[in-house]
């Protein structure tokens, strides 16, 4: 059988409007969800973007988290286990991430294709400052300096859709109708395993006009997108009809997503490749759209950005909700169970489709969530990480004092009303630390609440160091242009 995987960054388990959110215009993920199994406690672990490729593929803890670092060329992953048994693998992606500067997330697979435009890609040099053609001027945001805005990453966003003019330009669609022409290429195959990394909606929450105007129908109104958006939006004198135009710029960037994923689908129907390709979609985070006043991903991990879709659809496999807790390591066991192989017995990874077609409970009882970030581990009151039951969330503090306990669904603490059960969830986290890896040391001075001496030298992550010489994005990857 075929197998399609479909990351969507920045995707919110409730930005599907089959997942209780009637506002939501997303036909396509809808189709989807209700032919397959939507498993509603999908977790994110290692966060966000590459720590979470690194799970996914590798079906592995960091020990416990995943750091932000270049995927080891030795390490199995799902394309280099499948390919052993006779698949042919591609990659097809407009997450930069995945291949700029050397972050060799192309390598286990026999073929990858980029398609250019997102954020932080940088394809082009020119001294154009025009704006996009679906961009403006809006007197919501007047207060703000546009000239600070084309100093970031929207100068280089800019360059890199110069040239867009009509819908098929946009990035997101060109990586559908790219992965839609694999498809027709491959109409005669069984053996095949596409990974589909759509970068959208991740920032910047640019969508044609036609896509706003699903959401803001604001009197004269024309569903252009003012750049001053992407930055400002969190400011604490944003106007509130300036924030409510933002909440409307992820919702019309999702529904773009859902446009051409469905372009994307009909294709797998129209080739005749549906009735033998299992599909699976799910994201490797969320992201606020003005929850604690709020717009974009932040850390600590809370369910804003932990819980993520996880939709599994495979012919004649069934269909319904699962409340099994998944996190993205799931996915290799849950692939390699669609491909009729074994799972390494040394992975921490779950066939949640095989259990939810038996009706068995999940082995897990929790999920982690956080980063690795050992400069602030130190400090008694940073959050190590979120812990996550189905129900309630706890963001872990070495000091328990400053930790904060939420009900799902909710976005107020609630700890100094629930004592046993921030007790119950810091006590769970701790141990399911120390089973996923983490250096004893360090569990051992949390659960102290951080009032030893720091255990310097302890390890924060089983990661391999990144090359000599080697920078993310975020240590200036790149040397800037004048």
């Amino acid at each position: 059988m075929n197998i399609i995987v479909v990351i969507v960054d920045t995707l919110r388990y409730d930005a599907i409007g089959a997942n209780g959110n009637p506002a939501m215009k997303t036909p396509n993920m809808n189709r989807l969800t209700a032919e397959g199994w939507a498993f509603d406690r999908s977790y994110t672990a290692s966060y966000p973007t590459i720590p979470h490729r690194t799970d996914a593929l590798t079906g592995r803890y960091g020990a416990p988290f995943h750091a932000w670092k270049p995927l080891d060329t030795d390490v199995l992953t799902i394309p280099r286990a499948l390919a052993d048994h006779g698949y042919c693998t591609q990659l097809i992606h407009d997450t930069p991430h995945l291949v700029n500067g050397g972050h060799n997330f192309d390598f286990p697979f026999h073929a990858w294709t980029p398609i250019r435009g997102a954020e932080v890609d940088r394809p082009w040099i020119d001294d154009s400052t025009d704006l996009l053609d679906n961009w403006c001027s809006d007197p919501l945001f007047d207060a703000y300096d546009l000239n600070k805005v084309l100093s970031t990453n929207t100068d280089t966003y800019m360059r890199a859709n110069r040239k867009r003019k009509k819908p098929e330009d946009w990035n997101c669609a060109r990586l559908f109708l790219t992965a839609s022409d694999f498809l027709r290429d491959n109409r005669s195959r069984d053996n095949f395993f596409l990974w589909v990394d759509c970068f959208d909606p991740h920032e910047p929450w640019d969508a044609p006009p036609e896509m706003m105007l699903l959401y803001d129908q604001t009197p004269g109104y024309d569903g252009r997108i003012d750049p001053r958006s992407f930055l400002y939006r969190n400011e604490p004198d944003l106007p509130p009809a300036a924030a409510e135009r933002v909440k409307a710029a992820y919702m019309a960037k999702v529904s773009w997503v859902d446009k051409w994923l469905g372009t994307f689908l009909d294709t797998l129907e129209e080739t005749g490749l549906a009735k033998r390709t299992a599909v699976i979609l799910t994201a490797d985070h969320g992201t606020n759209v003005g929850e604690r006043k709020r717009f974009g991903k932040g850390y600590p991990v809370r369910e804003q950005e932990a819980r993520t879709p996880f939709i599994v659809r495979v012919p004649d496999g069934g269909a319904g909700r699962n409340d099994i807790i998944v996190q993205p390591q799931d996915l290799f066991a849950t692939v390699m169970g669609i491909a009729g192989l074994r799972t390494p017995e040394s992975l921490d990874s779950h066939d949640v489709l095989a259990l939810a077609q038996k009706g068995a409970d999940g082995p897990r009882r929790l999920a982690l969530a956080g980063n690795i970030a050992s400069e602030r581990w130190r400090n008694p009151e940073h959050v190590c990480c979120t812990v996550f039951d189905g129900e309630w969330y706890l963001e872990v503090t070495p000091d328990p004092e400053h930790s904060a306990l939420t009900k799902e669904g909710t976005v107020d603490d609630v700890a100094d009303r629930h004592p046993d059960v921030a007790a119950r969830l810091r006590a769970a986290a701790l141990a399911e630390l120390g089973r996923r890896g983490c250096d004893p040391r360090l569990v051992d001075w949390i659960r102290g609440e951080g009032k030893a001496k720091f255990p310097f030298g302890c390890r924060t992550s089983d990661a391999r160091p990144a090359p000599n010489g080697w920078r993310s994005y975020f240590g200036q990857l790149y040397h800037e242009a004048p």
